[in-house]
Protein backbone atom coordinates (compact mmCIF):
# COMPACT_ATOMS: atom_id res chain seq x y z
CA UNK A 1 0.00 0.00 0.00
CA UNK A 2 2.80 2.18 0.69
CA UNK A 3 4.34 2.10 -2.44
CA UNK A 4 1.00 1.97 -4.09
CA UNK A 5 0.94 5.94 -2.37
CA UNK A 6 4.05 6.81 -3.28
CA UNK A 7 3.81 5.65 -6.65
CA UNK A 8 0.75 8.32 -7.27
CA UNK A 9 2.31 11.19 -5.73
CA UNK A 10 5.37 10.54 -8.31
CA UNK A 11 2.96 10.54 -11.08
CA UNK A 12 1.01 13.30 -9.52
CA UNK A 13 4.25 15.16 -9.72
CA UNK A 14 5.36 14.46 -12.90
CA UNK A 15 2.16 15.62 -14.13
CA UNK A 16 2.01 19.35 -12.37
CA UNK A 17 2.68 21.73 -15.64
CA UNK A 18 3.56 24.84 -13.46
CA UNK A 19 6.86 22.74 -12.08
CA UNK A 20 9.50 25.19 -11.15
CA UNK A 21 11.82 22.38 -11.41
CA UNK A 22 12.76 20.50 -14.70
CA UNK A 23 12.06 16.43 -14.27
CA UNK A 24 15.74 15.91 -16.18
CA UNK A 25 18.10 17.71 -18.08
CA UNK A 26 16.84 18.68 -21.44
CA UNK A 27 17.73 16.77 -24.45
CA UNK A 28 18.18 13.57 -22.08
CA UNK A 29 16.55 10.41 -21.61
CA UNK A 30 15.85 7.20 -20.60
CA UNK A 31 14.94 3.29 -21.26
CA UNK A 32 14.78 1.01 -18.99
CA UNK A 33 13.94 -2.50 -20.06
CA UNK A 34 12.26 -5.02 -17.85
CA UNK A 35 11.03 -8.45 -19.11
CA UNK A 36 8.08 -6.71 -19.98
CA UNK A 37 9.35 -4.10 -22.50
CA UNK A 38 11.02 -0.68 -22.35
CA UNK A 39 10.05 2.42 -20.05
CA UNK A 40 11.10 5.50 -22.00
CA UNK A 41 11.39 9.06 -20.38
CA UNK A 42 12.57 11.77 -22.11
CA UNK A 43 13.16 15.33 -21.86
CA UNK A 44 12.89 17.70 -25.62
CA UNK A 45 13.02 21.22 -26.26
CA UNK A 46 9.38 23.23 -26.79
CA UNK A 47 11.16 24.12 -30.18
CA UNK A 48 11.32 20.71 -31.33
CA UNK A 49 7.27 21.11 -31.99
CA UNK A 50 7.30 24.35 -34.16
CA UNK A 51 3.75 24.08 -35.60
CA UNK A 52 2.13 24.54 -32.17
CA UNK A 53 3.90 27.88 -31.84
CA UNK A 54 0.54 29.27 -33.49
CA UNK A 55 1.05 32.87 -33.04
CA UNK A 56 4.94 31.97 -34.84
CA UNK A 57 6.64 33.97 -31.60
CA UNK A 58 9.47 31.22 -31.08
CA UNK A 59 8.08 30.38 -27.66
CA UNK A 60 5.73 27.75 -27.03
CA UNK A 61 2.96 29.09 -23.98
CA UNK A 62 0.83 26.61 -22.04
CA UNK A 63 -2.78 27.63 -24.04
CA UNK A 64 -0.57 26.92 -27.59
CA UNK A 65 0.86 23.63 -25.71
CA UNK A 66 -3.24 22.20 -24.46
CA UNK A 67 -4.27 23.52 -27.86
CA UNK A 68 -2.12 21.33 -29.71
CA UNK A 69 -1.65 18.36 -27.09
CA UNK A 70 -3.07 15.84 -29.55
CA UNK A 71 -1.15 16.38 -32.11
CA UNK A 72 2.19 17.24 -30.36
CA UNK A 73 1.50 13.18 -29.05
CA UNK A 74 0.73 12.50 -32.53
CA UNK A 75 4.40 13.23 -34.00
CA UNK A 76 6.21 12.23 -31.17
CA UNK A 77 4.70 8.58 -32.09
CA UNK A 78 5.39 9.04 -35.15
CA UNK A 79 9.68 10.69 -34.63
CA UNK A 80 9.81 8.33 -31.56
CA UNK A 81 10.12 4.48 -31.98
CA UNK A 82 12.15 1.41 -32.00
CA UNK A 83 12.32 -0.73 -34.55
CA UNK A 84 13.39 -4.61 -34.41
CA UNK A 85 14.31 -6.67 -37.90
CA UNK A 86 12.81 -3.58 -39.57
CA UNK A 87 9.71 -3.57 -37.55
CA UNK A 88 8.43 -0.49 -36.25
CA UNK A 89 7.12 -0.84 -32.63
CA UNK A 90 5.46 2.60 -31.46
CA UNK A 91 5.40 4.00 -28.03
CA UNK A 92 2.64 3.15 -26.06
CA UNK A 93 0.75 4.92 -23.55
CA UNK A 94 2.22 8.22 -24.06
CA UNK A 95 2.03 11.06 -21.86
CA UNK A 96 3.39 14.37 -21.99
CA UNK A 97 3.99 17.08 -19.79
CA UNK A 98 5.17 20.32 -20.13
CA UNK A 99 8.00 22.23 -17.88
CA UNK A 100 7.74 25.94 -17.39
CA UNK A 101 11.43 27.93 -18.02
CA UNK A 102 12.67 29.25 -15.16
CA UNK A 103 13.03 32.54 -16.88
CA UNK A 104 10.31 34.67 -18.39
CA UNK A 105 6.99 35.05 -17.29
CA UNK A 106 6.09 31.36 -16.44
CA UNK A 107 4.13 30.88 -18.91
CA UNK A 108 6.12 29.93 -21.95
CA UNK A 109 7.37 26.02 -21.78
CA UNK A 110 10.99 25.26 -22.75
CA UNK A 111 10.32 21.32 -22.10
CA UNK A 112 8.51 18.92 -22.96
CA UNK A 113 8.99 15.27 -20.75
CA UNK A 114 7.54 12.34 -22.48
CA UNK A 115 6.86 8.95 -21.07
CA UNK A 116 5.61 6.12 -22.81
CA UNK A 117 6.34 2.15 -23.11
CA UNK A 118 7.45 -0.05 -25.81
CA UNK A 119 6.38 -3.75 -25.71
CA UNK A 120 7.00 -6.86 -27.51
CA UNK A 121 10.76 -6.26 -27.99
CA UNK A 122 13.76 -8.42 -27.36
CA UNK A 123 17.24 -6.33 -26.67
CA UNK A 124 18.99 -9.10 -28.24
CA UNK A 125 17.39 -9.13 -31.45
CA UNK A 126 18.54 -5.97 -33.47
CA UNK A 127 16.95 -3.60 -31.57
CA UNK A 128 17.00 0.52 -32.57
CA UNK A 129 16.09 3.56 -31.25
CA UNK A 130 15.13 6.49 -33.19
CA UNK A 131 14.42 9.92 -32.41
CA UNK A 132 13.47 12.34 -35.03
CA UNK A 133 12.49 15.63 -32.91
CA UNK A 134 15.40 17.88 -32.25
CA UNK A 135 15.26 21.40 -31.14
CA UNK A 136 17.51 24.88 -32.19
CA UNK A 137 20.97 25.45 -31.95
CA UNK A 138 22.76 23.51 -29.12
CA UNK A 139 19.63 21.38 -28.33
CA UNK A 140 20.22 19.32 -31.68
CA UNK A 141 21.11 16.43 -30.06
CA UNK A 142 19.57 13.74 -27.78
CA UNK A 143 22.27 12.09 -24.89
CA UNK A 144 19.71 8.18 -24.12
CA UNK A 145 20.83 5.71 -21.20
CA UNK A 146 19.79 2.67 -21.73
CA UNK A 147 19.72 0.18 -18.71
CA UNK A 148 18.65 -3.38 -18.37
CA UNK A 149 19.09 -3.54 -14.42
CA UNK A 150 18.47 -7.39 -13.70
CA UNK A 151 20.93 -8.51 -16.51
CA UNK A 152 23.52 -5.39 -15.31
CA UNK A 153 23.29 -4.13 -19.25
CA UNK A 154 24.21 -0.04 -19.54
CA UNK A 155 24.34 1.68 -22.75
CA UNK A 156 24.96 5.55 -23.68
CA UNK A 157 24.65 6.89 -26.79
CA UNK A 158 23.43 10.22 -28.47
CA UNK A 159 21.58 10.95 -31.18
CA UNK A 160 21.41 14.04 -33.65
CA UNK A 161 19.71 14.84 -36.61
CA UNK A 162 22.48 13.19 -38.85
CA UNK A 163 22.48 10.19 -36.50
CA UNK A 164 18.66 9.58 -36.19
CA UNK A 165 19.12 6.69 -34.93
CA UNK A 166 21.28 4.34 -32.66
CA UNK A 167 21.50 0.04 -32.03
CA UNK A 168 20.34 -0.65 -28.26
CA UNK A 169 22.90 -3.19 -26.36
Amino acid sequence: MRHLFSAIVAVSLVFCATSNAHLMVSEHGTLNFDDSGVYMVVSLSASSFGEADRDKNGKLSLTEFSAAKDSIILTIQDEIYMSQNEVKKQLQGTMISPQVAHHGNGTDIDQIVVMGKFTAVNHKHKLLFHNGLYGHGAEQKLTMTAKYKRLGLKQRFVLTPKQLSAKVF
